[in-house]
């Protein structure tokens, strides 16, 4: 590659990445250890909760301020409320085996989550109190992520070793948008854009698609398998504008939408990072211009 187009690719990222990092904060959960909050500006760590469990998703309800998550062990669905000087943690649902998937509704109110049983696997949905839990559909084979794009009516969700599906929020009108060929828990959508993203267990391609299934691609590689090998996995995975955040086992990395530009590792832990989700001060507050 020339060095003057490698030049403006670089400083293109690096701008897009500094600028996001001025208006916004990173909530991260690591494996059986915590949930924690990472301002990208100062690079400050802070423990919001010890988790004593794993959780693999994390989503946030804006309107009423509460971050959710599941407990992977202890199968139930946690919230407490964000930001906030104390946290004070609440049980909303005790839910079926091992929930790993969870995705908010703030529109109608609901929590939708995957448990992942291999042979009775679920998509469960309650009230975001917890009240009302109806079964969504109990067929599936190791449902790991869902999102959901509410303003569309669209469910995606990922049977880990078979497919990535789209389907209506009551699971009519399914549609099979990528075969899979190998282990995917990582995968998120960008609702704007209308594209998908996921990595590879296998190849550790760090791969996108449209929503109508056109213009597959391979954005960068993760070098998951390389510098880690074999333990290495990428199991979060986090699309906040042109940004992607993504988990190497315990790193924290940030790449760009557009291909072929690298990433940067933004924070090492010690324990493998198993949640990422991206918290825009658009959505909480300023005091005296800051972000909280």
């Amino acid at each position: 590659m020339d060095v003057n187009i490698w030049l403006c690719q670089y400083l293109i990222f690096d701008f897009t990445f500094s600028f996001l990092c001025a208006q916004r904060k990173l909530l991260i959960a690591t494996q059986n250890a915590s949930i924690k909050e990472i301002d990208l500006q100062t690079r400050t760590v802070t423990v919001l909760y010890e988790l004593g469990d794993t959780a693999y998703s994390i989503d946030y309800d804006s309107k009423n301020r509460q971050v959710y998550f599941p407990r992977y062990f202890n199968n139930d669905i946690m919230r407490f409320g964000y930001p906030t000087g104390f946290i004070v943690v609440q049980k909303v649902v005790t839910t079926g085996n091992r929930p790993t998937g969870l995705a908010l509704d703030s529109i109608h109110n609901h929590i939708y989550w995957t448990e992942n049983t291999v042979s009775v696997g679920r998509i469960v949905r309650c009230d975001l109190d917890g009240s009302n839990v109806t079964v969504i559909s109990q067929s599936l084979s190791y449902p790991f992520v869902i999102r959901l794009d509410v303003k569309n009516s669209w469910m995606y969700f990922v049977e880990r070793y078979s497919k990535i599906y789209k389907s209506r929020l009551d699971f009519t009108g399914q549609i099979v948008i990528k075969n899979i060929v190998s282990d995917v828990i990582c995968f998120d959508i960008d609702t704007e854009k209308e594209r998908l993203y996921w990595i590879e267990e296998h190849t550790a391609d760090l791969s996108s698609v449209m929503v109508d299934r056109s213009d597959l691609k391979t954005i960068i590689n993760t070098n998951c398998k390389v510098s880690n090998a074999p333990i290495c996995k990428s199991i979060a995975i986090d699309i906040f504008g042109n940004n992607i955040y993504f988990s190497n086992n315990n790193q924290l990395a940030v790449s760009n939408t557009s291909p072929g530009l690298g990433f940067i590792v933004l924070y090492n832990d010690t324990n493998r990072i198993d949640s990422i989700y991206s918290i825009s001060c658009k959505k909480i507050t300023y005091v005296s211009g800051v972000c909280i």
